[in-house]
């Protein structure tokens, strides 16, 4: 007990005190400013509007902020002059720390590439159009030929040189495709329906390699006894069918008499 009386009577044991309470203080201080310079502390910057600004120039408005730039995109947009700023995040007006990096996206008149896709064989013409569109590419002149697959893409082309699917292409160029006209292409006369049955008319169409649409008069109860009295087109025209392309005919329970005039006169001028 009467050492601890002593060093506290010691004064140079208040100076060293003294000395240890003023080197903390300003240790802490310290510590405390140094944190204030290492995090911005107290000091915010409004980002600025570098939007349809050119590249360079918003650069040094940037820097001019001591803010940091990086270009995250490039967007190509043929109706932008090249290198104008289009998008900015942070947005202009946010408020920010000094050293903040601001991202830009910059136009450019160079179109990226992409993947032209593989449509013959397998694609309709809207399904095309969907796939053509979602990668940015142009649909451009259709032609259609003799197939039986109505608007199957059987070619697909730039200009009139043939592209297949896998190679990279510039963004917005156009493809012309080739599709199936839903014909063959293989003319057939149209057969003499009338006056036959169902079955039978049914029969002769397949030969023909035809369609067929069938109508029934309200009248018709079975169709198994029903009887073919017109027909479109009719046996008597010059028209022919290609392979695959329907006929309408219309089954009643007789045929007209009208009608059954008219065939027997063609058919005695057709003999």
């Amino acid at each position: 007990m009467s050492k601890i009386i002593e060093t506290l009577k010691d004064k140079v044991f208040w100076i060293n005190l003294v000395v240890a309470a003023i080197f903390f203080n300003i240790l802490i201080w310290l510590t405390l400013q140094f944190l204030k310079v290492y995090t911005h502390h107290g000091e915010s910057i409004t980002v600025p509007n570098v939007k349809s600004v050119h590249v360079n120039k918003a650069m040094d408005m940037i820097e001019a902020l001591d803010l940091i730039y990086e270009i995250a995109d490039s967007v190509y947009n043929p109706a932008i002059k090249s290198g104008t700023i289009v998008d900015q995040q942070p947005f202009a007006g946010a408020i920010v720390k000094s050293g903040r990096t601001i991202y830009l996206s910059v136009s450019t008149t160079k179109p990226p590439l992409v993947e032209m896709p593989s449509l013959v064989g397998k694609s309709s013409l809207r399904f095309a159009k969907i796939e053509l569109e979602s990668r940015g590419l142009r649909l451009g002149e259709l032609t259609y030929i003799p197939s039986p697959e109505k608007d199957a893409v059987l070619e697909q082309t730039i200009g009139s040189t043939p592209i297949r699917g896998g190679i990279m292409l510039p963004k917005g160029t156009t493809i012309n495709l080739t599709l199936g006209d839903g014909l063959t292409g293989q003319l057939v006369d149209v057969p003499m329906l009338v006056g036959r049955s169902r079955e039978e008319a049914e029969l002769i169409i397949l030969g023909y390699n035809l369609t067929a649409n069938f109508f029934y008069d309200i009248d018709v109860i079975d169709s198994s006894k029903g009887i073919v009295y017109k027909q479109y087109p009719s046996a008597f025209d010059e028209e022919k069918l290609n392979y695959g392309e329907p006929i309408d005919v219309f089954i009643g329970t007789k045929i007209p008499e009208y009608i059954a005039k008219d065939t027997f006169k063609m058919n005695k001028i057709k003999q």
